[in-house]
């Protein structure tokens, strides 16, 4: 696994990157359940409050990792979703669910919307909180 730190000045979420690249590296379980459950190439990318966009991938159909992509070009990947890094936030903090961001147009899907709803269980699962 890489040490390579996912933080991106001005983007709020990258924390939260960070923390769910260390579940995924401390974890063996977690991340071949990742594998096994999302089975694909997903790229996230966030616009901050400057319009600034950043992206990061995430392997979830080989090896469970997640990485920061430096430049503009984006890998292969299944499904690509991009989102303003405030909302990103409200999502991993429970405060909206994704199906009203997609609903209102702030959370948008490019590829298969089945393997990227399966994503939320692998957020859930890296979440340290205990659940309700």
């Amino acid at each position: 696994m890489t040490e390579a730190d996912l933080s991106e000045p001005g983007f709020e979420g990258t924390p939260l990157l960070n923390f769910m690249k260390d579940v995924l590296e401390q974890e063996p379980k977690l991340r071949k359940d990742s594998v096994k459950k999302v089975k694909a190439r997903v790229v996230l990318t966030l616009r901050n409050k400057e319009n600034q966009k950043k992206s990061w991938f995430f392997d979830f159909k080989e090896n469970g990792t997640v990485e920061k992509i430096e430049g503009d070009s984006l890998p292969k990947n299944d499904v690509a979703i991009t989102m303003k890094d405030t909302d990103f936030l409200k999502l991993v903090d429970y405060k909206v669910q994704a199906q009203k961001l997609y609903l209102n147009g702030r959370l948008k899907v490019k590829g298969n919307l089945m393997k990227a709803i399966s994503i939320e269980t692998i957020l859930k699962a890296a979440d340290p909180r205990p659940k309700l």
